[in-house]
């Protein structure tokens, strides 16, 4: 195993960054699931504020965003990689498992932040406002946010072929949108759905942005939101290390 020091990391690691980003920022998947569809919903969501409460729809306004942003710019970039051959050619290159982790994953994590912010034009159109009573609590709901999907978007992509992968993505990604605590409010929720709600990462991450912009929660305290989303990041941030660490040492 290759031993550097962490400038060289975080070197090599950029070099995957902006190569990600050069090559695949524009592509017409990153542009259609990343950034038209949830604004799309976040505009038909938005139009349903007066029917469902601020405090409702626009955290997951947020969330949504995020979700699909952060998950978009992964996925295309390795599939396109697979499917052309040349992820197996970066798989020769002398490459620690960390370097090319946080390369791939930060591309990822930067389309997640321009959801966001995407979404924040969004919101101050349709609501002329902005509210941010917690700030510190949106920040965080959004990095650990951005950083969970991502890793999470890498490993379904890293494990599975492309066609399979996307596929089983939309899965993963639709059912955290309906059932994941980000569109509909616990008092509507199944019980006999609720043990799923809790199990997917999503509902940790919107009760956080939603105590960050309007001091509220539903699911869950935004405390034990976070305890439960660093417990998912270091759970997911494992795993994808492993699978990668396997790849590049069979």
């Amino acid at each position: 195993m290759l031993v550097r020091s962490g400038d060289a990391v975080m070197n090599n690691s950029l070099i995957i960054f902006l190569k990600d980003v050069r090559e695949y920022y524009s592509k017409a998947p990153v542009i259609s699931w990343g950034i038209l569809f949830p604004l799309t919903a976040v505009v038909l969501m938005g139009l349903s504020i007066g029917l469902y409460g601020e405090n409702r729809l626009v955290p997951g306004m947020f969330t949504l965003s995020l979700l699909f942003a952060s998950t978009s710019m992964v996925q295309v970039a390795i599939s396109f990689e697979k499917m052309s051959g040349t992820f197996q050619r970066i798989l020769f290159l002398p490459l620690r498992d960390m370097e090319l982790l946080i390369g791939k994953s930060l591309g990822g994590i930067l389309y997640g932040f321009i959801g966001v912010g995407i979404a924040g034009f969004t919101v101050y159109f349709i609501t002329g406002h902005t509210i941010l009573l917690r700030p510190w609590f949106f920040i965080v709901g959004v990095l650990i946010g951005s950083l969970v999907f991502t890793f999470l978007c890498l490993i379904i992509t890293l494990i599975l072929d492309p066609i399979p992968g996307v596929a089983t993505l939309n899965i993963v990604r639709f059912t955290m949108v309906f059932l994941g605590g980000i569109i509909f409010p616990k008092v509507m929720m199944p019980k006999i759905l609720l043990p799923l709600t809790y199990a997917l990462p999503s509902v940790y991450i919107n009760e956080m942005i939603r105590f960050g912009l309007y001091n509220t929660w539903d699911y869950i305290d935004p405390y034990t939101s976070i305890a439960m989303s660093l417990i998912y990041l270091t759970t997911l941030f494992i795993i994808a290390r492993r699978i990668l660490d396997r790849i590049l040492y069979p």
